[in-house]
């Protein structure tokens, strides 16, 4: 089947699986992951509206009967306060092996950017609506054992795909998952800049054990899957096809505009691919961020139930999501729907309902922490969210898996007892449940930030590696804890950063870190110096 090609074909009109309901202005669920077990049963995971400050959540729902209907859904992932993902959980990709769901994610701490300098996460669970824990460098979750026993926490994130590129640009992230031959195939996006500050984007494609269970720790390299054809051309999501012998992804192509369309690329090897269909029939214009149902190993196998879906909607943030049937076809050549216009379909909303939870947290904003002196309190105050994102005061919460030696709780107010940290958990009688974090410091502590200073360094990696092909724009970052409790990932001058010691025929670097390759295949070194600390990165500069 080698020199056989496939097209996607769009068996029915479709159906919203979600869309806002009556009355709201905003709304949306995009990138849906679907993993299907048989002809009817299937989970789907996506990406939803954050509150208090952070961007996005994931929520999950379920069908029993083939997507006639889906269970009400629940949020089951949200970033981790004070951590590499605190801005957002985005871009759902769900795969299950050795016993977990892993679900992969983009997130960052640039903020202020509006979601640049992204990097890709992922956190497993034995169950598809959690609880996850999180990949943290060295292992999964955070494990400590106390006086009272052992507790288990989601744990501070690490990236698995780490962007080292000028902070300015998107970053990596929109990751997708397969399983063939127990080889664990990751697909990311990764959009950068060039040394003359153009921009470029692709589909990048890395390979793990699936039979290691710290495979995020031994991820290689393997590669551009695919050139991403414009700013438009969306990210991939890629199954497997048994019946076929093909790696299959879908993404949409002029997202957002009326001539929008969904973009099929297939693989022999699953390394490089090529477009062979482009589809509008029966697809909603203004559509964006696609997902193809598979199953755990996100294969296609004959019998089973086979979705796609999508965002789409002409008001920003107003989208419905819509699922269809489809089916793969054998085709050789390129097929296109090009002169087919695509479904001008106006989002329809949901009727008004009753409101239920969906998550809980505490009613803080981000950093979304609380940082205590010793002996002092607070009254923590937990809030639940329906559908639509509005909040109201939960009642009847309980705390449970937090260490006793850090602090005490009496109804809903938190006493620190002892200079640390830990976590505890807030739990409604519906059983949503929440991770809060707690700081505490001595009593002189100062969190001002008028005289703050760096009291630690570390690396963000260990090599920063430059292709003269590619010849990317790269940004040497380090991570600076201040004296204030805070840290940041910086690595400008105007933060007192310093770079030295490198060799300049081969590289140069500006006062914002950016690395730039002279044309030279080579090794150096870059010192950089921060107050009274200094971090040494290797830089490998080559041909290709």
């Amino acid at each position: 089947m080698k020199n056989m090609g496939i097209k996607l074909v769009v068996k029915d009109e479709g159906y919203d699986v979600y869309a806002p309901m009556e009355g709201q202005h905003w709304g949306y669920r995009y990138g849906p992951s679907i993993m299907v077990y048989d002809g009817k049963r299937a989970d789907a995971w996506f990406a939803s509206p954050g509150a208090l400050g952070e961007a996005d959540w994931f929520t999950y729902r379920h069908t029993e009967d083939g997507g006639k209907t889906w269970s009400d859904e629940k949020v089951v992932l949200t970033p981790t306060a004070d951590s590499m993902d605190l801005f957002s959980v985005c871009d759902p990709a769900v795969v299950r092996f050795g016993g977990y769901y892993y679900i992969g994610y983009t997130s960052t701490i640039f903020t202020e950017g509006g979601g640049v300098c992204n990097n890709a996460f992922v956190a497993r669970s034995k169950n598809p609506d959690g609880p996850f824990e999180k990949w943290t460098g060295d292992g999964w979750g955070e494990q400590r054992l106390t006086e009272d026993g052992e507790l288990r926490w989601m744990g501070k994130p690490a990236p698995i795909i780490y962007f080292d590129g000028d902070s300015a640009a998107w970053g990596e992230g929109e990751p997708s998952f397969v399983v063939s031959n127990g080889v664990l195939y990751i697909y990311y996006t990764k959009t950068s800049k060039r040394a003359d500050g153009s921009r470029f984007s692709q589909t990048l494609v890395a390979t793990a054990d699936a039979n290691d269970e710290n495979w995020p720790a031994n991820i290689r390299q393997r590669g551009v899957a695919a050139e991403r054809t414009s700013t438009s051309n969306d990210s991939f999501d890629v199954v497997y096809s048994d019946e076929y012998g093909k790696f299959i992804a879908i993404s949409t192509d002029l997202r957002f505009t009326k001539d929008s369309m969904l973009a099929i690329y297939e693989s022999n090897n699953g390394l490089r691919f090529r477009r062979c269909c482009e589809l509008r029939d029966k697809v909603g214009f203004m559509c964006h961020n696609s997902g193809i149902s598979g199953d755990e190993l996100h294969h296609i196998k004959k019998d089973d139930l086979k979705l796609l879906g999508y965002a789409y909607g002409d008001k920003w943030g107003f989208w419905g999501t819509r699922f269809h049937e489809y089916s793969v076809a054998k085709h050789y050549g390129t097929y296109s729907e090009r002169d087919i216009p695509a479904v001008e379909r106006a989002v329809v909303p949901k009727p008004k309902r009753e409101p239920f939870p969906i998550n809980i947290m505490p009613k803080i904003t981000p950093p979304r922490f609380y940082k205590l002196h010793e002996g002092e309190s607070v009254d923590i105050e937990i809030v639940w969210f329906d559908s639509a994102y509005n909040h109201y005061k939960a009642e009847n919460v309980g705390f449970s898996n937090y260490d006793r030696s850090i602090i005490d709780i009496n109804g809903m107010t938190v006493k620190a007892k002892h200079v640390g940290y830990t976590y505890m958990n807030a739990k409604t009688p519906d059983g949503l449940d929440a991770e809060i974090l707690i700081y505490v410091y001595p009593k002189d502590f100062d969190f001002s930030e008028d005289n703050k200073y760096p009291v630690s360094v570390q690396p963000v990696q260990d090599v920063y590696k430059i292709s003269l092909k590619e010849n990317e724009r790269k940004q040497i970052r380090i991570i600076v804890q201040y004296s204030n409790g805070t840290w940041a990932e910086t690595g400008k001058a105007s933060d007192g950063a310093v770079f030295y010691g490198y060799n300049e025929e081969l590289v140069s670097v500006d006062e914002n870190g950016i690395l730039t390759a002279k044309g030279v295949p080579g090794m150096t070194t870059v010192m950089v110096g921060l107050g009274s600390f200094t971090v040494k990165y290797k830089v490998k500069i080559t041909k290709i």
